[in-house]
């Protein structure tokens, strides 16, 4: 199988390279014609052991189509994913989880009423929320443990 190259990401704009199709295309179509020649030999006999050599010409028929269709698959995820490595590389480094509890070292945590768990101030869950604000400490005496999305 043929590799994208990761030097030219933007040159080719799909997964799949003009090799790739021509596989694909040829694995189909001997797929097709060895479904289709099983079925014609199979349907002119009377007999159950030729009926069955050509039913086993169709299932390899079809296994060689499954073949054919699994590399055409497995050549655009591995493209996709080596695409995907090359927009996450470029992208900035997102800021450690030490450095956001030292933003919020005044250990003060968030609670909307009636749930299980206490969030720093910046969390996505109680954004727009009415909230009680306490320390972390009384958070945990009152039976809220920390959220699992902002370590709260």
């Amino acid at each position: 199988m043929t590799r994208p190259s990761a030097s030219t990401p933007g040159h080719q704009p799909y997964p799949w390279q003009v090799p790739d199709l021509f596989r694909w295309f040829a694995l189909l179509g001997l797929s097709l014609v060895g479904i289709v020649v099983a079925w014609w030999c199979a349907s002119g006999t009377a007999t159950f052991n030729r009926q069955l050599t050509w039913l086993n010409v169709g299932v390899a028929a079809v296994v060689v189509g499954g073949l054919g269709n699994m590399t055409w698959l497995l050549q655009g995820r591995r493209a996709l994913a080596l695409r995907r490595s090359l927009v996450l590389s470029a992208l900035p480094i997102a800021p450690d989880r030490t450095d956001l509890s030292a933003v919020d070292a005044d250990d003060v945590r968030h609670a909307v009423p009636g749930t299980k768990r206490h969030h720093r101030s910046g969390c996505s869950a109680v954004a727009g929320k009415q909230t009680e604000t306490m320390s972390a400490t009384d958070h945990e005496r009152a039976g809220r443990r920390p959220c699992g999305l902002c370590g709260g």
